[in-house]
């Protein structure tokens, strides 16, 4: 009797741990994301978060307004592999591409190319780069959340517009970006 009681629970315990079919197609385009950022960004570590479409807009500061870009579709933001410039060395704009910590990611349906952008916590800023890239006195990189655009100002002073069609993705990757941005860093100035 006992072996039947064990044989159930056995059972019960394996139908527990099957995953259902929307987290195996989740788990499956998580997989999928990340096989084909790692052709664009071979230092991507983890993704962070997706959603399935998204338009860049780029600020014109001539006209301020608003000017739609080519770039539209699936976009995520994923943690890359860095490198921590060597004490003796500061580091000048050449270094960011090994320095930034995460980075996004725009896989464009119009066209080949892609948009991306580098993300560099602003305490990493602070440390690095005291006076703003190359003395231009932009100290951190920005966001914030305005109507229905997540707004990114880099490092260079460019402000990008990322229009996400699912609100949730949206509410989710601006809090995911607002902690990327000026949450505690991990790395040391050591």
């Amino acid at each position: 009797m006992a072996s039947k009681t064990n044989g159930k629970q056995k059972k019960e315990e394996v139908l527990q741990e099957q995953i259902t079919t929307q987290e195996a197609l989740k788990l499956y385009k998580n997989t999928l994301n990340f096989n084909v950022i790692s052709r664009y960004d071979p230092s991507i570590k983890q993704l962070l978060c997706s959603t399935s479409y998204c338009v860049i807009y780029n600020f014109n500061d001539e006209s301020q307004d608003w000017v739609k870009s080519e770039y539209q579709g699936t976009l995520a933001l994923y943690l890359r592999d860095f490198t921590i410039p060597s004490p003796d060395h500061a580091p000048q704009y050449t270094d960011l591409q090994n320095l930034f910590c995460y980075g996004i990611i725009l896989l464009n349906r119009t066209n080949p190319d892609c948009f991306s952008l580098g993300l560099l916590p602003n305490k990493v800023t602070e440390h690095y780069f005291p006076n703003g890239l190359n003395n231009s006195d932009i100290k951190e990189m920005a966001v914030e959340l305005n109507d229905n655009l997540i707004i990114i100002r880099n490092l260079l002073g460019e402000i990008y517009g990322l229009w996400v069609f699912n609100e949730e993705d949206r509410a989710k990757l601006f809090k995911l970006l607002e902690f990327c941005l000026n949450g505690d860093s991990a790395l040391n100035s050591e």
